[in-house]
């Protein structure tokens, strides 16, 4: 477990999606379906018109009525708190997902979800105090708002494997970003950049699928509309988890020095569940521990191709 370069954390971040997608992907599934369900059924009893509907498919419709408009603004209510409530859930269960998986653990959906849910409520907290302070800091000077963009990015993790309170978590990013500040941006930025091409192809092709038919139907649009919830969510907050978490890792080795025993003890591993390798050479199992060790990777998780003892 070694610093690692913004380019090195991207390409380990992708590496941890990638090999771990199902069991990540089943995180959000399990959470983010059933909140899109009722977010769907609450737009048909909302909405009588498909061209009423405010997503990117269909255009807002002209004056409604006051009972209409409160409607609309309960249904706009619930989604937020369902988006909250199941975000918060996700980015716990994912960021334990990860950890087991850096660890050389198998991951677990169903173990990730019960973990993520023990946190779930100082979750809850940390993301709206979070989110309340970054758009605080945007409307004052802007430049505070995108300093805490980077200093708080490592609060989720902080909170879920420190089991620390919210303000502490937040505390807690702030003094591991700090001094890597520009690095941490720049790993944000490239992902924020990946997040939204794939965000915008996903919203394309429904939106293509959505304006196939001349005059859709209120279900049609509303189908289309969850969908684009779902499989936007399943396929980029597993990603964002990723890299959010490799980066908390990345500053606690810089500036801690941080140990794989003590993150096995963070996360409530037994230290004889570990994958150990020789210390005089390396005969696998082989995990983060045997980088370095002769015949070991080079860095964690190995690069695409390589193969124990190359």
């Amino acid at each position: 477990m070694r610093p690692r370069r913004v380019g090195e954390i991207l390409d380990a971040s992708i590496k941890l999606y990638l090999g771990n997608a199902r069991i990540l992907m089943g995180c959000v599934v399990w959470v983010v379906i059933p909140l899109q369900v009722l977010y769907g059924i609450v737009l048909l009893s909302t909405y009588a018109s498909p061209h009423d509907i405010s997503t990117g498919f269909v255009h807002i419709g002209s004056a409604v009525t006051p009972a209409e408009a409160h409607a609309r603004l309960g249904a706009s209510l619930i989604n937020d708190f369902a988006s909250l409530v199941g975000n918060s859930l996700v980015l716990g269960a994912c960021v334990k997902a990860l950890s087991d998986a850096y660890l050389g653990q198998r991951p677990d959906t169903r173990d990730s979800l019960r973990f993520g849910l023990r946190r779930l409520l100082p979750l809850i907290v940390l993301v709206i105090v979070r989110g309340l302070g970054q758009v605080l800091g945007l409307i004052l000077l802007i430049v505070p708002g995108v300093w805490l963009y980077a200093a708080w990015a490592v609060a989720v993790p902080a909170l879920v494997i420190e089991r620390a309170g919210p303000l502490r978590s937040l505390g807690r990013s702030r003094r591991l970003v700090k001094g890597s500040w520009w690095r941490t941006a720049g790993a944000l930025l490239v992902a924020s950049v990946i997040s939204l091409v794939i965000g915008g192809l996903i919203q394309g092709l429904l939106t293509a699928a959505a304006l196939s038919s001349g005059n859709p139907s209120l279900l049609f649009v509303v189908v289309i509309t969850v969908l684009a919830a779902i499989v936007t969510a399943v396929v980029l907050q597993p990603f964002a988890a990723a890299v959010t978490t490799v980066l908390y890792y990345d500053l606690r080795i810089r500036r801690e020095g941080y140990d794989l025993e003590l993150m096995a003890e963070q996360l409530g591993i037994a230290p004889y569940d570990m994958p150990h390798g020789p210390s005089d050479g390396f005969s696998g199992p082989y995990g983060p521990e045997s980088v370095g060790l002769p015949g070991g990777p080079p860095y964690w998780p190995p690069p695409p191709g390589w193969q124990p003892g190359s």
